[in-house]
């Protein structure tokens, strides 16, 4: 007699609970000194508009030929008592700018002297992942943005450029 021989198939099953507990946000987006003021141009203004719970924003500059230089349009706070690293990652950059030309956010600790070294310098021209450095617990950054065309190129139509804030409680780099 032959013997036929099936497969069992066997399943144990564990319990696993997995609890999501949102918290506010310990690191948000805040106006900066000059938000919101005159621009150059007829009736144009340095728009900067945080989104509702301050973890997103939006800034809309108006340069032109040569240096155009904007200090403190934008913030970056820290409202929890820990400390976070921060990056900035850019997205999508501005495209099709003038050869020469120069986007740039500028970091520097709160109230520093523009003649201090900044604390970081990140181009809107190119994708990438920019360590800030540690934001302390209580602590806020002034983001500054330098825009340079060179004299002699076409203006160029607006752009946008697309970053991500990203801060972690750990020292590990972001994905």
């Amino acid at each position: 007699m032959a013997m036929a021989f099936i497969a069992a198939s066997v399943f144990a099953y564990y319990p696993l609970s997995i609890t999501v507990s949102p918290v506010q946000p310990p690191i948000v987006f805040a106006l900066g000194s000059n938000s919101n003021k005159p621009d150059l141009g007829s009736d144009k203004f340095i728009t900067v508009l945080p989104g509702d719970n301050s973890t997103s924003a939006s800034v809309t500059i108006h340069p032109t030929y040569q240096t155009t230089y904007y200090k403190d349009v934008l913030r970056i706070r820290n409202v929890d008592t820990k400390a976070y690293s921060v990056y900035l990652r850019v997205e999508t950059p501005i495209t099709n700018f003038p050869s020469g030309s120069v986007v740039n956010l500028t970091i520097y600790s709160s109230g520093a002297d523009r003649a201090t070294p900044p604390i970081a310098n990140v181009s809107l021209l190119s994708t990438g992942t920019t360590y800030i450095e540690s934001l302390s617990g209580g602590g806020t950054w002034e983001v500054d943005v330098k825009v340079y065309i060179p004299e002699g190129s076409s203006l160029p139509s607006s752009k946008v450029a697309e970053l991500l804030l990203i801060y972690t409680p750990s020292s590990e780099t972001p994905p």
